[in-house]
């Protein structure tokens, strides 16, 4: 996990010790469709979960994303 937030730091263009739970997504100005990709690789990558470009566009803030992911190793567990 804190090599998808240092990358993730990194494709915000952001220090990763911004990366608060509430960071709010779309309020940064990189957070636009080539994040969202880029998001989807860096999960495929370091996860080897999937996550839809929809269900990524639908968290709002950090805590949300990270949810999402730890929601799709859960249902990869079982």
């Amino acid at each position: 996990m804190e090599d998808f937030l240092v990358e993730l730091a990194e494709l915000l263009e952001i220090e990763k010790s911004e990366l608060t739970s509430d960071y709010q997504l779309d309020e940064n100005e990189n957070w636009d469709s080539l994040a969202l990709i880029s998001v989807i690789v860096m999960v495929d990558e370091h996860f080897q979960v999937s996550v839809s470009n929809e269900a990524l566009r639908k968290c709002k803030v950090i805590g949300e994303l990270l949810k999402l992911i730890q929601d799709k190793l859960k249902l990869v567990e079982i």
